[in-house]
């Protein structure tokens, strides 16, 4: 696990800042988020997003665990983040106007796939109990970024137009 812990480091404080990011764009349209009903389930998404992967990074990093109990811890947190993502987006894409339903189902598909890549490195972690696993989890991380930074945009900017 030592070649891996510049990457957590580094992944954990992107996650952090970003999640930090995520409420000043929340704080800044809050009167227009609360405005559009569901919109503020958008936020919530990202920031689970962004705290699944400050929880993975912070735990990979715990000193003398096995993989496979890191696979466990991963895949635990992972799949609680993916049914809460479901839920929140079941309810969000009910009230989204028709034009932009497209784009929101889109968005939502790549946020329960970068979700369900983290829990399925944590299910390769547990099942092989090796590093293999460890290396899909960078594409869950990277995909969890753009899909939190792209709810973010819609709430900051898109919202406005």
């Amino acid at each position: 696990m030592g070649e891996w812990s510049n990457f957590f480091l580094g992944e954990l404080g992107a996650a952090a800042a970003l999640a930090g990011l995520l409420f000043v764009s929340i704080s800044v349209n809050q009167a227009r988020i609360l405005q559009l009903g569901r919109m503020a389930d958008r936020g919530l998404e990202a920031l689970g997003m962004l705290l699944l992967i400050l929880v993975v990074a912070s735990i990979a990093l715990i000193p003398g665990q096995s993989l496979r109990l890191l696979g466990t811890e991963t895949l635990a947190c992972g799949i609680a983040t993916l049914a809460a993502v479901i839920v929140l987006q079941r309810i969000y894409l009910r009230e989204v106007a028709q034009i932009y339903r497209r784009s929101s189902a889109s968005l939502a598909l790549l946020n329960r796939s970068a979700v369900a890549a983290v829990a399925l490195s944590g299910a390769i972690l547990l099942w092989r109990g090796d590093d293999v696993g460890l290396y899909l989890l960078p594409l869950g991380i990277l995909l969890s970024f753009v899909g939190a930074g792209s709810n973010a945009w819609v709430l900051l900017i898109e919202i406005n137009r």
